[in-house]
């Protein structure tokens, strides 16, 4: 139970003896075992439950954007308060004075419930809202249904206020199933501690009168909702039975006439307008895309669509979703999808129940738009030779049966840029708010429509089962072609990536039937055979020879013409040409081979203009354009990357194309652009991350070096030689580990390499058994994975390290790590004499792994750390063995046995190690089974032991007794610096117990207390001790529900202490209160260096007295405001501050709500200052960012960051699962030194 509610209890329990002895009351009541377990039962369901509905409610509607979202329902919650619902303590709750202050904790356990029901996207259950759901049905919105019926069920005992022991055991059962189904299993403990916790008669008393209270506030809530619902229904019978006005008849022609527009234009798939032949009927090819319908706060993957038609399926979210976005990269599918739904709907083909009942389908493309959606409806979908009277009477209709017209809008992202508003205005309700609505896009094209969509979709293209099937279906009469295709294809990776686009796929298989059998290897070669097909077919249209060598050769100065209006095109953003750009071409002129007329789907436009079949194609024609001009020595290679600094990003498939294309024709060209490429690299040097011109760099060798072996090996031994790089962490699947591993080879500056990627490729360890075995740099290497490695390969890795002499800490994961591994790699450790660090972690290491590294610690000398924890298969024998090399080991200095199997029994076996060992000084043992008298024996032997220095305890959930002994013998140990106890169930009281601490150890540095339960009033206490402390410099109070009071003890704290210099406090609710609080102390602090404030619910207020402190502040280097609510207001005042502060170095300002302008302030601060050094501002909507006029930013790489929620030191947090989500951001804007 959290101590807020801890807190009022015992507030109540003394207000109530007060107040009884105050009447002359005798203070004493009466009870029983029968009226005990009624009182126990309410108190489940009013606190417990209360607890659990309000997570569930904070798990759709998350803290940090609950005034947000209250302001998107205001209108539903303001009838609800005006048809008295919602009462006005509960209106004001919801909408205070200071909207960004609004918490779900302010909620009561009605409230929560009517905002379940109404604003949570949540389905009522087959049996609805107010009926027990069956058995089989463990959805949330029936556990919550549960919790009411319990509730009802429990007072029907009212009367007597008594329930049996039977009875009593079956309610609690049934209760805590539904509970900890709710709100997780962390729930289970807690409610298991109540059932067996002694109740004050008091408390019996209040509960029983709460549970009473809950029961007649939500029977007035059911009047009321059933009432709106009945005047509801009669609204829309209402509605229902008027009939149409007569000038808003069905148009019957006209629908009809649409049907066979869509049957006869989108009856054929003609995915290349150059190649006359290449069409299919559209039944006959149409291969379903992959499609993924995706968590709109996280964007993560929430369930696969088996059905093109069910993507109007209601889900967690949205009960009835209208509107409805399809995201995906270019040639994934998204337009031929469009084409078979509406071809589906003209056919009458039967569709997924949850589709809606439509009687008018508009297939529109955005890219064709010219006017409001009336005028694209009548210039891209109406005969041209309709009357204004039928447009007008058809307009009519259109509005008044808005639920049974499906809008599909195919390419947001190619829209003109001024149509923004217009599909605002459609998904926000404000236009057409009935009529359902398909959008699709790229996702950078749809940022600011996709948080107004109620579902969103990810379109995937074709799995390799679905690539499959199109190439079999495209060589159904030539079977044996498609099977050597195919075949092709499993032996070729590179290709096995491509088909995944559906455009590839359909390329893929006009080359290979052109080509008669021959695969190309590389994209760029792909394109070049794409290009020679057309250039063949155009010559044999035109009856001109095409014998006479290579076309594009004949064709230079065409394609010359195409490759740079198509590179102007793209700076400009715009995949559409007007025909005034061809100047001196005729309509005879190849380049038109490429393009497709775009004038015919448009009546208004009145001159022609054309488009490219797919961006691919405009930037590979861009790049064959450079690399020609690169040749000829009229473009500088290195001053293009400087002058398109702001563009390179968007850029990079042109001149992936561009050095592809010279690879293929010099190696000369292309090894002296890969150079440029890494000097530009080596700018970066200092940073850990890959940089834009790194993977560039990496994405150049691949490009340009498949069909060259002898290209490969040259490029890549002047990227490791010249490379510059001291360490790096890759984070992204994407990066090209295994080109740069080989690099490494010659590579001779880095010396930390942590490759933190889940799903590594087969055979990895063997790329890096072969670098080690000759590298003669690195120091350290991490490497975290979760496929199966095989021994064969980690023999392998085993047998390069022999030979390796600079390798002193190596950390691995995955759980292809087992016993035979261990078992290898001890062989290896009995002759190492180098590495000093080993990290076996998170894999399926047992007893006899452990065993088999037990015996090699008997004997080795160098051995300095050694990492087991995650490994649940070691017990208590594993351990003990190693506790029994131990007690001969006098080197190993650090052990982690966390999130072990063990238990008791081993660490009793580690306290007797304690007693004698003189060289362990870091232990971990957190998330382990412990019993309270082992965590006696733990605490005893910190008063003896001299040696240990950091001990990592977290997760034990020893409470108030365990911090109790473990408190006492901290004041007298006098050596330990370094103590983790987080999440360990400590309360308020454990406070007064840490400060008593503080108050006489002059040992310890930092104190880490995160996910406990010290909220203010435990705040208040540890900060008494904390004041007259003078050795703590570390202190992470994250996560322990400090709020504005609890701020307010830290800031008196900070004011006059002088030794703490790292202050964590994410996770809290500290407000703009807080932070004014805390920014006050900043003002006289000298000494605090890094402070966290992340996800604290500060907005423009908070933030702006934080500015005001790093004005006069001279000490903070480090400052986290991430997940707060600062918006642009806010960033402007910590850019005009900084102008004036000259020590902080990293500033932390992602997920704020931060637009260009804040963005803006920020680049301009460069100006400024001369010690910031980085800004992190992912997830924040900066999309137009770019946009400064002539303004250079100066030295700001461009850097694709792949974020794992992974900490510098690889401490990993995983769910019950063991398993984690992979949060790719959008590119990272950081601003370096200048």
């Amino acid at each position: 139970m959290n101590q807020n509610l801890f807190n009022k209890w015992l507030y109540l329990f003394v207000f109530v003896r007060k107040t009884m002895a105050t009447a002359g009351v005798p203070v004493s009541f009466s009870s029983s075992k029968e009226t005990t377990n009624y009182a126990k039962l309410c108190r489940l369901l009013v606190d417990v439950g209360c607890y659990v509905l309000r997570d569930t409610f904070d798990s759709i509607h998350p803290p940090s954007d609950l005034h947000k979202n209250l302001r998107t329902h205001h209108s539903k919650l303001q009838l609800l308060q005006k048809k008295r619902v919602l009462n006005p303590t509960q209106w004001g709750n919801l909408y205070p004075p200071i909207r960004t202050s609004v918490s779900s904790k302010n909620f009561d356990i009605t409230l929560l419930t009517v905002l379940l029901r109404n604003i949570c996207s949540l389905s009522p259950p087959a049996t609805g809202w107010d009926a027990l759901p069956p058995a089989t049905d463990v959805s949330t919105e029936a556990d919550i249904v549960r919790v009411k019926y319990f509730r009802n069920t429990v007072y029907a005992h009212a009367d007597k206020a008594s329930v049996d022991n039977a009875k009593f055991d079956g309610y609690w059962h049934d209760i805590k199933d539904a509970l900890v189904r709710l709100g997780g299993p962390v729930y289970a403990v807690a409610i298991d501690d109540l059932k067996n916790e002694c109740m004050d008669p008091v408390f019996e008393e209040h509960y029983r009168e709460l549970l009473k209270e809950w029961k007649r506030d939500d029977d007035n809530t059911k009047e009321k909702l059933d009432e709106i619902h009945w005047m509801l229904e009669e609204i829309m019978k209402a509605s229902t039975n008027t009939p149409l006005p007569k000038d808003v008849d069905e148009p019957t022609e006209l629908i009809g006439r649409l049907r066979q527009l869509y049957l006869t234009r989108e009856g054929r798939h003609s995915p290349f307008p150059w190649c006359e032949e290449f069409n299919f009927d559209l039944n006959d090819i149409f291969t379903r895309p992959t499609i993924v319908r995706r968590d709109k706060t996280r964007r993560t993957a929430a369930e696969l669509v088996t059905n093109i038609t069910a993507v109007f399926k209601p889900h967690r979210e949205c009960s009835k979703p209208r509107t409805v976005l399809i995201e995906g990269e270019r040639g994934m599918g998204k337009t031929t999808y469009c084409q078979k739904i509406a071809y589906d709907w003209a056919n009458g083909q039967e569709t997924d129940p949850s589709f809606p009942q439509i009687k008018l389908l508009f297939l529109l493309k955005c890219h064709d738009m010219s006017g409001n959606i009336w005028e694209a409806i009548d210039d891209q979908l109406l005969p041209r030779n309709i009357d204004e009277t039928a447009k007008e009477n058809f307009f009519k209709y259109i509005h008044a049966n808005q639920s049974q017209v499906l809008l599909i809008l195919d390419g947001l992202d190619e829209a003109p840029s001024n149509f923004t508003k217009i599909f605002s205005d459609l998904v926000e309700s404000r236009d057409l708010p009935k009529c359902n609505i398909i959008l699709t896009s790229r996702q950078e094209g749809s940022v600011k429509i996709s948080k107004f969509c109620d579902t969103l979709f990810q379109m995937e293209g074709f799995s390799s089962e679905n690539s499959h099937h199109y190439i079999t279906h495209y060589f159904k009469d030539l079977e044996a072609e498609g099977k050597k295709l195919l075949n092709g294809i499993d032996q070729n990776i590179e290709l096995g990536e491509l088909i995944v686009n559906p455009l590839f796929t359909a390329m893929l298989c006009l080359v290979f039937e052109d080509l008669k059998g021959s695969l190309p290897q590389s994209k760029t070669q792909l394109y070049l055979e794409i290009t020679e097909c057309i250039l063949k077919r155009f010559c044999q249209k035109q009856r001109l020879s095409h014998n006479n060598g290579i076309l594009i050769d004949v064709f230079k100065e065409e394609l010359e013409q195409l490759g740079r209006i198509a590179l102007e095109a793209l700076k400009r953003d715009e995949m559409h040409i007007e025909e005034g750009e061809f100047t001196g071409s005729t309509r005879k002129s190849p380049l038109f081979e490429f393009l497709s007329v775009q004038s015919n789907s448009s009546k208004r436009r009145s001159h022609t203009c054309y488009r490219f079949s797919h961006k691919s194609f405009q930037e590979f024609f861009a790049g064959l354009y450079l690399s020609d001009h690169i040749t000829k020595g009229e473009t500088d290679f290195e001053k293009l990357l400087a002058n398109e600094r702001q563009n390179l990003k968007a850029l990079e498939p042109v001149l992936l194309f561009t050095v592809g294309i010279l690879g293929h024709n010099s190696e000369k060209y292309a090894l002296s652009l890969l150079k440029v490429t890494i000097k530009n690299a080596n700018h970066f040097k200092t940073l850990d991350i890959p940089t834009f011109y790194l993977c560039f760099a990496l994405k150049c060798i691949g490009e340009c070096s498949r069909e060259n072996s002898r290209l490969r090996s040259k490029m890549i031994h002047l990227l490791g030689t010249n490379l510059e790089l001291q360490e790096l962490i890759i984070t992204d699947n994407s990066f090209p580990i295994e080109l740069f591993v080989e690099a490494l080879q010659v590579n001779s500056t880095l010396t930390h390499l942590q490759i933190l990627v889940p799903f590594l490729r087969d055979h990895f360890l063997v790329f890096m058994a072969n670098m080690l075995q000759v590298n003669k740099t690195l120091t350290k290497v991490v490497i975290l994975n979760f496929r199966f490695f095989s021994t064969h390969d980690v023999q392998q890795l085993s047998d390069s390290l022999m030979v390796n002499t600079t390798l002193y800490d190596l950390q691995i994961t995955g759980n292809g790590w087992g016993n035979n591994a261990a078992r290898i790699l001890a062989g290896y450790l009995k002759k190492s004499k180098t590495l000093g660090v080993l990290g076996l972690f998170i894999g399926d290491i047992g007893d006899e792994g452990a065993t088999a590294l037990a015996e090699v610690l008997r004997t080795n000398t160098t051995l300095n750390s050694l990492c087991l924890a995650g490994n649940p298969g070691i017990g208590n024998l594993g351990a003990i063995s190693l506790c029994e090399a131990l007690k001969v080991n006098k080197t190993l200095h650090s052990l982690n046995l966390s999130e072990t199997g063990i238990s008791d029994t081993s660490v009793l076996s580690i306290v007797e190690i304690l007693n004698t060992n003189t060289s362990l000084t870091a232990l971990s043992l957190s998330d382990i089974k412990i019993s309270r008298h082992t965590v006696k024996s733990m605490a005893e032997v910190l008063r003896i032991n001299s040696t240990l220095k950091g001990l990592d305890f977290k997760g034990n959930k020893v409470g108030v007794g365990g911090a109790r002994l473990i408190t006492e013998s901290l004041k007298v140990n006098t050596t330990l610096n370094n103590l983790d106890l987080s999440r360990n169930n400590f309360k308020a009281s454990c406070g007064r117990l840490l400060s008593d601490v503080l108050k006489v150890n002059g040992t310890l540095e930092s104190l880490s207390l995160v996910n406990n339960a010290l909220g203010a009033r435990g705040t208040q206490l540890l900060s008494e001790g904390l004041k007259v402390n003078t050795s703590l410099t570390h202190l992470d109070l994250s996560g322990n529900s400090v709020d504005d009071e609890g701020a307010e003890s830290i800031a008196e704290t900070i004011r006059v202490h002088a030794s703490l210099t790292v202050l964590q406090l994410s996770g809290n609710s500290i407000g703009d209160s807080g932070a004014t609080s805390l920014s006050k102390a900043l003002k006289v602090n000298v000494s605090l260096k890094n402070l966290n404030l992340s996800e604290n619910s500060i907005a423009g207020a908070g933030t702006k007295s934080i500015a005001e402190a790093l004005e006069s502040n001279a000490s903070l280097t480090t400052l986290n405001l991430d997940t707060n609510g600062i918006g642009d207001n806010g960033a402007q005042s910590l850019c005009e501050a900084l102008k004036k502060n000259a020590t902080l170095t990293y500033l932390f300002v992602s997920n704020n709500n931060i637009h260009s302008a804040g963005a803006r302030g920020f680049a301009e601060l460069q100006q400024h200052n001369n010690t910031l050094k980085t800004v992190f501002l992912t997830k924040n909507d900066t999309s137009d960012f770019g946009d400064f006029g002539d303004q250079e930013l100066n030295e700001v790489p461009l850097i694709n960051v792949s974020k794992f929620p992974i900490s510098r030191d690889v401490s990993l947090q995983f769910s019950g699962q063991r398993s984690f989500d992979v949060l790719v951001s959008r590119d990272t804007l950081m601003l370096p030194p200048h």
